[in-house]
């Protein structure tokens, strides 16, 4: 009788230690899961400053870049106005004068033009 209750003592311990063992997986499982998830939090914090950093770095190239085409734009009026009044002055000394009254289109009636062949 004692055998019994001694394999029925070490029987019930190993299941105490078994079930011992499971708890200890199952936290390790818990610890893991919960390590995930606090991994996953951090980066998606992470990414989402990322992406509000790159759009307010995009907008503010966007703005350099307007500003930049504003002053090439300045530049080139400056630039033809420039050539326009050193072409005015070349003209007038080989002593070309402008011609203020230009006519683009012919203002003679109609005709009728038949062709012969």
């Amino acid at each position: 009788m004692r055998e019994v209750q001694s394999f029925a003592l070490s029987k019930s311990i190993l299941s105490i230690m078994n079930k011992s063992r499971d708890k200890i997986t199952y936290s390790k499982a818990t610890l893991g899961c919960l390590m995930l998830l606090v991994l996953s939090i951090v980066l998606y914090l992470y990414f989402l400053n990322m992406s509000v950093v790159h759009v307010v770095m995009r907008t503010e190239y966007t703005q350099e870049q307007n500003t930049l085409r504003t002053e090439i734009a300045m530049l080139e009026a400056r630039y033809i106005e420039s050539q326009h009044t050193i072409a005015a002055r070349i003209s007038s000394l080989q002593g070309y004068d402008t011609d203020v009254a230009k006519i683009f289109v012919s203002r003679e009636p109609a005709s009728l033009v038949l062709r012969d062949e």
